[in-house]
């Protein structure tokens, strides 16, 4: 009698079931679609996905968490599927999240295409495409067994030789022993820095409540009695859940006034609230986002940040420095946009339409002749600006990250004052949307943006200058400016803060515990004068309004710790100024498709990296894939998982011609 012939079979491991994890089931989908059009065969596929939370939705985007959270992206703006991104072939099931919500208005909350969606709601979009993805898997030939082990994986241990079996081992005791291993991790814990372990402790001692960095769906919001002073440290996203949660989710109410922008809106406390004292490096909160029907204004347009110029400046200087080559021509392209609306829109202010239009052509004069860096750019445009409009400031778009720069207050009341004004005329910008010319210069710095986020992907920017630029000042100039929430979360800030909820903390905030009176304390250096000599917020309770940092060295997740100790993992090593090796964000890992590089520098052929933990050789990778792009720029989470699911499918083929195991 003849002995069966073992089958040969292939398993992976898609390590997190969130958004990267789904998006490479999608992909790996549509491989195989197009494979089995083809006529091409290989070994039966046996796909394990591992996830202690709901796959799809994963951590961040339960379906079960308030709907007070919201994205902080319109709908039409995120994919976890190539459905219409150019180049990328689409699956059977694949749909944008905007598709969905217009095929389920039931389950999307009846959401228009502009609206902001609750994470919740996007949570639900995941999870069905999750479920339409691996039932198509499961019904194709050449997939075998596919299941959801809901665990977390503590360690990794690479196979021992090119044609080896890593094993996973699952905080449950279990094993999974696997062919190829995706990385889909997304947020992982941290520990806390020096500065937040010395809070931590002092909270401890003096009996105080101390809330560390973390995903706001996490954090015990209905811990926080009424009434008590809450220190806030982050004013981004974060903090604006947490607004809603505390004033909303406490039975309060935002109405309409029909003031207008920054005065939109009242708030009608229910009395459970606590009192809020947001502080941040700026002083100010992230500004909100404009009125728009796209993620960059129609309006824009680079002129001088094009790959012609990008290329002829490699060309010449190679890696580029992003201060000296790069800022320069993003600097231009806002001044030339700020002032190309304001003479279009408000020509009266320079002098009427006949003086606008030539002082228009003066300063493109100006910006076409190259080799001038921002202040001479400043400089020169300064002096023609006066010419026309006399006293009026040239537009400084860094400044306008830190308002209150340089500025002193007397009282707390003073600074109070100004940053609801501020806030109040920013409103007015927003709700504008491409009719505000300072919103088109914003969107400008965006899409500047987003071709910097492909020059660094593309390692054209040298080490120390992402480092000390990108990183060091440009990523927060652009979050503060462009990345902030929808406009009826600042109108709803304001609106706390008339009804006496929120009161704001000045620029360079200094948190100490107190521990005479056993509280924390919040103070500025700007804040305070001669009737005053210190505006110090106190309370008992303090939040860090912020994510866990995305830095791998930092985590304190079992499988990203072990991985490190065991020279699975390395971070990406990059240059400081003096040309010394430092760590990066991330892990070590190749080009596309991001194989793994332990600490030997040996490339793990079968272990794939893709989403958080690739922050060494990319930037924004929290961003979801933008519906309709490139794969290669503004959707290039979706190129990243096309190409780990092609790799993933060649190795199963060239294992089909191995023996097979028995």
């Amino acid at each position: 009698m003849t002995a069966p012939v073992p089958e040969r079979r292939f398993t992976v491991a898609v390590v997190g079931a969130g958004p990267r994890g789904t998006s490479f089931l999608e992909r790996l989908l549509a491989v195989l679609e197009e494979g089995g059009e083809s006529g091409r065969t290989g070994p039966e596929l046996d796909l394990v996905v591992i996830d202690p939370y709901e796959p799809g939705p994963g951590h961040v985007w339960r379906t079960g968490q308030s709907e007070l959270f919201l994205m902080n992206t319109p709908s039409f703006f995120p994919t976890v599927a190539a459905a219409g991104t150019p180049g990328l072939r689409p699956s059977s099931v694949g749909m944008t999240f905007d598709q969905w919500r217009m095929a389920h208005p039931d389950r999307a909350r009846v959401l228009d295409r502009t609206d902001y969606p609750p994470r919740a709601v996007y949570g639900r979009y995941l999870a069905e495409m999750f479920r339409e993805v691996t039932s198509s898997l499961k019904g194709r030939a050449g997939v075998g067994q596919l299941s959801w082990r809901q665990a977390e994986v503590v360690h990794l241990a690479p196979a021992p030789g090119l044609t080896g079996r890593a094993t996973l081992t699952l905080d449950d005791g279990g094993t999974v022993q696997a062919d190829a291993v995706v990385l889909c991790l997304g947020h992982v814990p941290a520990r806390l820095t020096s500065e937040q372990r010395r809070l931590a402790e002092a909270a401890d001692q003096l009996g105080l409540d101390y809330r560390g960095p973390s995903i706001p769906s996490d954090l015990d919001w209905d811990a926080i009695p009424a009434g008590e002073d809450v220190l806030v440290r982050g004013w981004g996203l974060n903090f604006f859940d947490g607004l809603a949660q505390l004033t909303l989710g406490r039975g309060g109410r935002y109405t309409a006034t029909g003031a207008g922008p920054g005065r939109a809106l009242v708030y009608e406390p229910s009395g459970a609230e606590p009192v809020l004292h947001p502080a941040s490096r700026r002083g100010v909160c992230y500004l909100p986002k404009a009125e728009l029907d796209a993620f960059v204004p129609h309006a824009v347009s680079l002129k001088y940040l094009v790959p012609q110029a990008v290329e002829a400046l490699q060309a010449e200087h190679g890696p580029l420095d992003f201060a000296v080559h790069l800022w320069p021509l993003i600097h231009r392209d806002v001044v030339r946009a700020y002032y190309n609306a304001l003479v279009h829109l408000h020509p009266e202010v320079l002098g009427g339409a006949g003086s606008a239009t030539e002082f228009l052509a003066g300063l493109v004069g100006l910006l076409e002749q190259a080799g001038r860096g921002e202040p001479v750019t400043s400089h020169q445009a300064q002096t023609l600006l006066h010419g026309y409009a006399p006293g009026m400031p040239f537009l400084d778009i860094r400044t306008l990250a830190r308002p209150f720069e340089g500025q002193v207050f007397e009282t707390g009341e003073d600074y109070q004052r100004e940053v609801a004004g501020f806030l109040e005329g920013i409103c007015a910008e927003a709700a504008a949307g491409e009719d505000s010319p300072l919103m088109v210069a914003i969107g400008t710095l965006h899409a500047a943006r987003l071709q910097v986020k492909r020059l660094v992907a593309e390692d054209r920017i040298t080490d120390a200058s992402r480092r000390r630029d990108v990183s060091g000042w440009f990523e927060s100039l652009v979050e503060g400016l462009a990345s902030g929430p929808p406009l009826e979360r600042v109108e709803q800030l304001l609106a706390a803060a008339r009804a006496g909820l929120v009161r704001f903390v000045g620029p360079d905030p200094q948190f100490e515990p107190d521990a005479g009176r056993s509280r924390f304390t919040v103070s500025s250096p700007q804040v305070g004068g001669d009737t005053e000599a210190q505006d110090v917020h106190r309370g008992t309770w303090m939040v860090e309004a912020m994510m866990p940092p995305n830095r791998v060295l930092q985590a304190s997740a079992p499988l990203v710790t072990s991985m490190l100790a065991d020279g699975v993992a390395v971070p990406h090593t990059v240059e400081d100024e003096e040309g010394e090796p430092v760590p990066g964000r991330g892990f070590d890992v190749t080009e596309r498709p991001h194989r793994l590089v332990d600490a030997a520098g040996t490339v793990q052929e079968r272990i794939f990296v893709l989403g958080l933990q690739l922050a060494s050789v990319q930037w924004g990778t929290a961003i979801a894939a933008e519906a309709g792009r490139s794969p290669h720029g503004r959707a290039r989470t979706l190129g990243d998982a096309d190409a780990a699911a092609r790799a993933v499918w060649s190795l199963a083929h060239s294992s089909s011609s191995s023996p097979p195991r028995p």
